[in-house]
């Protein structure tokens, strides 16, 4: 893959070092990638994570990967723009979609696809549902009604 980052000004794409990688994003914003481990480099060689790529998330009948249900659990939307370039439009800040994103960047480079990571690229916390409070209940003594 080759991994494309706009250059707004002198300070702008791509700094490396062993152990991460920091991409400017849009807003002026960066993400981390974490360097990948063996396991993670193995699954992004894999035929299957090859084939998910080609057949699901370039799919030419979609707009945008993933759907609603896999989102949550990869943190990262995706959108084709032909059948071997997509763009990262939005990735969460944390991280497990980091690393997703690392590794599907791996992938993508992998097979010899490209995958952007620019300055359309946004960056959003993560969001945890609050947890529901419950409320005491009330028990309320029986009353009748008097006309």
């Amino acid at each position: 893959m080759k991994l494309l980052c706009e250059q707004s000004n002198s300070r702008g794409g791509i700094e490396m070092n062993t152990n991460t990688e920091n991409i400017e994003v849009a807003n002026g914003g960066r993400i981390t990638l974490p360097a990948l481990n063996e396991e993670d480099k193995e699954f992004g060689m894999t035929a299957e994570i090859r084939t998910y790529i080609r057949q699901t998330i370039h799919h030419p009948n979609w707009i945008g990967w993933p759907t609603t249900e896999e989102f949550g659990k990869v943190g990262v939307l995706l959108q084709p723009l032909d059948d071997q370039t997509a763009r990262v439009l939005l990735v969460i800040d944390d991280e497990h979609a980091m690393r997703f994103l690392a590794t599907l960047r791996f992938a993508y480079e992998h097979i010899g696809y490209t995958l952007y990571i620019d300055h359309a690229t946004m960056v959003r916390p993560r969001y945890d549902r609050p947890e529901p409070v419950e409320e005491p209940t009330v028990s309320q003594p029986a009353s009748m009604e008097v006309a």
